[in-house]
């Protein structure tokens, strides 16, 4: 018997889902069309509508699957520090360290509801399902460090990670994450004096 572990092939579901999400996370929800995703994905365009009969389908299915990897992968991340500032840092790196190495042009999540959220409303309870456990899990780290305002340096640290994730669609440079951090954490140390 072979002791080796065979790799479970992946279905053609997991094909769509992976195709589609890196073409949406590296362009656009509107842009990209499903011919191209059949195409890219290798497959009969009736498999395609056989998993997924609409684009807003499709769309949701991706989001959740992006939305259940991020935090599986968020929290492992952070899981490994015990000091609470050592948690942000881990939760912001990760983030950036994502950015850069996907390519990616913007959040997923942001560019989702400004592509297609009034075309597809379903989405919009996975993109609140997600930034609620965003904010939640920043606001419990950002609680440990016990200063004054809590809520106002998860906000302020949110706006400060979006607005750098959000960037890097015209930024031709990957994100200095030590660089950014160092000014993160400054503003971190003026709300503990």
């Amino acid at each position: 018997m072979n002791a080796q572990l065979k790799l479970k092939k992946p279905s053609k579901r997991e094909i769509i889902l992976s195709t589609a999400t890196q073409l949406f996370i590296h362009e656009s929800y509107i842009g990209v069309g499903i011919d191209r995703i059949i195409a890219e994905s290798n497959i009969a365009k009736a498999t395609f509508y056989k998993h997924f009969p609409s684009k807003e389908q499709l769309v949701v299915a991706c989001l959740k699957e992006l939305k259940l990897d991020i935090q599986i992968a968020v929290e492992e991340h952070i899981s490994a520090r015990s000091e609470p500032l050592e948690k942000l840092e881990q939760l912001y790196l990760w983030y950036i360290n994502w950015v850069n190495q996907n390519d990616a042009k913007g959040c997923p999540f942001h560019k989702a509801r400004m592509d297609v959220g009034d075309l597809y409303s379903s989405i919009l309870v996975v993109l609140d399902e997600y930034r609620n456990w965003l904010f939640d899990t920043t606001t419990s780290i950002v609680k440990e460090l016990e200063i004054k305002d809590p809520l106002t340096l998860t906000h302020l640290f949110l706006s400060l990670l979006d607005g750098l994730i959000n960037g890097s669609v015209y930024e031709e440079n990957p994100i200095e994450p030590e660089k950014t951090w160092n000014y993160i954490n400054t503003l971190i140390e003026l709300e503990t004096i």
